[in-house]
Formats: structure tokens, C-alpha cells, sequence
């Protein structure tokens, strides 16, 4: 725990515990520093897509986020792809992928959050705009018991490739999954 020290303020003399005689005041700010938990940092990770990924009509895949970003409380595993909570409790979670169909006619693409192989949370895009790409993003929060195998998947009526995150000058592909724990 650090301590700040002020001398001669002028505000002293509101302070509660204030001594009569004295001007000074003792502010203790916890940085998250001390043992008794209530200071560290609670569990959190992103992962983005590395490797452009094939992804056949109509067949439900496990989408891969190969690269971390960051791991906070070693809760995710970039060779599987699956976030595993070490901590029962609330969690946010979230994925996004960006498909790009083999084919030029409209298309329906989905994305699920599966937590032991079960489907929690469902987005479903359709898309007509034949030139663009599309973005599909999902988002739950969740109860989750402490090695719960959370995961992400995806699917789409045509054939396609789910893009790599990257950066272009006004472009952009957006792939990835987080997620952190909210109490």
C-alpha cells in the first residue's frame, strides 16, 4: 500500500480524524500491490486470428485465434483455441470473424459461443451487399464454473474464408475472441 503524505493543506481541517493542533493528511491509495486479494487483477485475455481459415457450406467449424495479444491469469490456450476459466463467476465474452464468401450471391453466416460443446449464444448474419465482406460478432455474459472449455464457432450457407486480423489503412478485418471476469 503506498501512503501520500500532504503537509499545510488547506482542506485539513475537514478531515475527520483530523488532530486539532495539525495540517497534515495521510491519503492511502492501494495500486493492487498487497496480498489480501481484493487488489489483483482480475482474469482476461485477447486473442486474434493469425491464418486465413477455409470454411465449408453449411458444416459448423471451430474458429482458431492463434495469436495472444494478452493472457491475464493463464486462462487461454492459442494451440486450441479455447478459453478455460480457472475462477468460477460472471465472465464477458466475446468473438468476432470476418468471412469472405467464395462465392458472389447472398449468404447467411453465424457465429456461436460453445461452452462444453454446448451452444450458449448465437449471432446470425444474413448478407445480400455481394461486395463487401462481413463481420459477425457475438457477445454473451455468462455463469462459468472453473474449467468450463469455452470456444468459438462458425458457420456460413456458402463457402468461404474466415480473414486473419489486420490493419489497412481504411480497412480493416476484425478477428478475435476476449474475454474477462466481472465478479
Amino acid at each position: 500500500m503506498k501512503t501520500y503524505h500532504y503537509k499545510n493543506d488547506s482542506g485539513a481541517a475537514f478531515h475527520p480524524n483530523h488532530k486539532k493542533d495539525s495540517k497534515d493528511i495521510n491519503i492511502h491509495v492501494d495500486c493492487g500491490g498487497s496480498d489480501n486479494g481484493r487488489g489483483r487483477r482480475n482474469p482476461a485475455f485477447r486473442a486474434l486470428k493469425e491464418d486465413i481459415q477455409p470454411l465449408a457450406a453449411g458444416e459448423s467449424a471451430k474458429i482458431t485465434f492463434e495469436q495472444e495479444q494478452f493472457d491475464i491469469g493463464n486462462i487461454y490456450n492459442p494451440n486450441s483455441s479455447t478459453f478455460v476459466p480457472r475462477e468460477s463467476g460472471v465472465y464477458y465474452v466475446a468473438a468476432s470473424f470476418t468471412f469472405a464468401p467464395s462465392q458472389n450471391v447472398p449468404y447467411r453466416t453465424r457465429a456461436d459461443i460453445v461452452v462444453n460443446g454446448i451452444t450458449v449464444q448465437v449471432d446470425n448474419d444474413y448478407w445480400d451487399q455481394l461486395s463487401n465482406l462481413n463481420v459477425v460478432n457475438v457477445s454473451a455474459v455468462l455463469q462459468l464454473q472453473a474449467g468450463d472449455l469455452v470456444e468459438i464457432f462458425g458457420q456460413s450457407t456458402v463457402s468461404g474464408f474466415i480473414e486473419p486480423d489486420v490493419e489497412i489503412p481504411n480497412f480493416g478485418f476484425s478477428s478475435n475472441f476476449e474475454a474477462f471476469k466481472v465478479s
